[in-house]
């Protein structure tokens, strides 16, 4: 799926003034921005919230080809630039969109308790994985993470770095342990 449409952030690039389509919510098309900049206490809490929309938006939708190198930049300009509050935000949405873009986005919407959690900062949770002989391990499964992530995990700590390697192991979902 690609942005809603219904909204647009206007600003100036190499090529002129463009229009941008940006997420909103569907019952207030009021423009969502994030701003780069020191930021009273009020101010910081209300883009806290952007940021967090932005979080939760790039597990989910692709954005336009005209907005990604744009949207690309700015994650990594903030990312990278010293001081700034949102460092840690900025390169987890850079993630969600990488994978977003790479597997098409989260198919499944979250849980209200999940979507609960995301909106309170807290983006990962332990996962609780069945290993063969009756091994239990917990592995940390963020917004994005797909399967072939939880594989590489338990293969690299097995000892097993090659590419070619993680193709020979599945994962298998037990949904109702007797």
């Amino acid at each position: 799926a690609e942005w809603p449409r219904n909204c647009t952030v206007r600003g100036n690039s190499p090529f002129g003034e463009i229009s941008w389509p940006i997420w909103c919510s569907l019952n207030n098309p009021d423009r969502i921005l994030v701003y780069r900049a020191k930021l009273n206490t009020a101010l910081r809490d209300s883009c806290q919230r952007g940021w967090r929309l932005l979080y939760i938006m790039t597990a989910y939708y692709k954005c336009s080809e005209v907005l990604k190198p744009y949207l690309f930049k700015f994650l990594q300009d903030t990312c990278r630039s010293p001081g700034l509050h949102f460092q840690g935000i900025a390169k987890a949405c850079e993630q969600n969109l990488r994978k977003t873009l790479q597997y098409g986005g989260r198919a499944v919407y979250p849980s209200a308790m999940e979507l609960k959690a995301m909106v309170a900062g807290r983006s990962s949770k332990r996962q609780l994985f069945l290993l063969p002989g009756g091994i239990e391990r917990h592995l940390k499964i963020k917004t994005c993470s797909v399967a072939f992530d939880v594989v590489e995990e338990i293969c690299m700590e097995m000892g097993v770095h090659r590419d070619e390697a993680f193709n020979e192991y599945a994962i298998f979902a037990v949904t109702n342990r007797v």
